[in-house]
């Protein structure tokens, strides 16, 4: 039962409720996105331009995210940006419904989407110490990729399922998201929860941006490679998703259901690391298991592109999952323990702009996989990812001895 002790306060729990609410939201967005663009299109490299799309406002406004987050009170920021997102799925299922939509469309409400990212992550992580204090970082962090992975686990194979009973419809998974962000304002207007401001003037938004650069490129090298390694490796190896609508369908000759369980089936290994993670105090040697758990993880994304029996392809995505989840975590909380307070919104949100430089990967492994096969394009994802690590691992002595 201690993986759960950071459950016993209040406030985190209901951030923790909306936490788990939204991933259920984000699982089927992800899912029927993807599967409504390949409809759309029969192109990898179209889905691809999704994840571009709602990238690139976490590219553009992301670093003011963290500035914001440092700045202003973040339950009301949360508030905000969760009833943006509300709208949002609101449109997308009307379009739907009223069988309007077209490809603009879902590009366009993807952007609309990633500004909401762009605020909501580096908010949510930044809220967590000052709830709860250092000593149940850890936890508190691996709680939250448990909610993420918990939902992960179940949503996207019946999301997948539910699209396909609805003969290959879409619509239901945002009918769904709608009901399910009401609920994640509902829990988040009852956290108790002030900002602390500083007292007297305070500096410009530019300011604090630049203050923010200072601190990693000048004051602490050890954050600035955490950094890296958040932003590099996540961003490579994670695109492997945006490839499992051609991988289900050209490799395993699978269908919307199969889409939704290998997710699915990937939250398995991701709860593992999760709960065991969550049970500890604290974690000890988080350098090292950062090295291990990010090379394991881009050669399993390597692998999975050559394999064609889908239970060898299950076992496969469930240690991606458990690897993905241990690295995460290690990288959060390490660098959230190294980080001042008044600055972990600002450094936290550089760390999101591994969802950037994912669209980027993205459209990079669809272009491959069009020309070439998934296998490569996996191949190319899972190779940047080790490469990055194996440099900040030999380059970074201080991140392996964390």
């Amino acid at each position: 039962m201690s993986a759960f002790e950071s459950l016993r306060n209040r406030n985190f729990r209901l951030l923790w409720i909306g936490q788990l609410g939204q991933a259920s939201a984000m699982w089927a967005d992800q899912v029927a996105r993807s599967w409504l663009t390949w409809q759309l299109t029969g192109s990898a490299t179209a889905v691809g331009l999704v994840n571009v799309f709602r990238a690139l406002p976490l590219i553009t406004f992301g670093l003011l995210g963290g500035v914001v987050a440092d700045r202003f009170d973040k339950r009301t920021i949360l508030i905000v940006i969760q009833t943006w997102s509300l709208c949002i799925y609101i449109a997308m299922a009307i379009l739907l419904l009223g069988d309007w939509i077209k490809l603009w469309h879902v590009y366009f409400t993807a952007l609309l989407l990633g500004v909401g990212m762009a605020l909501n992550q580096p908010v949510r992580t930044s809220l967590v110490p000052q709830l709860l204090g250092g000593r149940l970082l850890v936890n508190a962090i691996s709680l939250n990729s448990i909610a993420i992975n918990v939902t992960r686990l179940t949503g996207p194979a019946a999301i997948g399922f539910l699209i396909a009973l609805a003969g290959d419809n879409v619509a239901p998974a945002y009918v769904i998201a709608v009901v399910v962000y009401v609920m994640i304002i509902f829990s988040t207007v009852r956290i108790d929860f002030k900002s602390v401001q500083a007292s007297g003037p305070r500096p410009s938004f530019v300011s604090d941006l630049v203050e923010g650069f200072r601190y990693l490129v000048l004051d602490n090298r050890t954050a600035l490679m955490l950094v890296v390694l958040a932003a590099g490796p996540l961003a490579f190896a994670f695109s492997y998703i945006t490839l499992l609508p051609v991988y289900v369908t050209e490799v395993l000759d699978g269908g919307s259901s199969g889409f939704g369980l290998i997710q699915s089936v990937s939250a398995i290994g991701a709860l593992v690391g999760g709960f065991t993670l969550a049970s500890l105090r604290d974690v000890p040697h988080k350098g090292r298991i950062m090295m291990i758990t990010g090379i394991s993880y881009g050669a399993l994304v390597m692998i999975l592109g050559s394999v064609g029996w889908i239970y060898l392809a299950f076992a496969v995505v469930i240690f991606i999952g458990a690897s993905q989840t241990v690295f995460r975590t290690a990288n959060n909380s390490a660098l959230l323990q190294i980080t001042p307070p008044r600055l972990q919104g600002r450094v936290l949100s550089i760390t999101f702009l591994d969802m950037g430089v994912q669209s980027v990967a993205a459209i990079l492994a669809g272009a491959i996989t069009d020309a070439y096969s998934v296998a490569v394009g996996m191949a190319v994802l899972g190779g940047m990812c080790v490469v990055i690590v194996a440099i900040v691992g030999i380059g970074a002595p201080t991140v392996r001895r964390l």
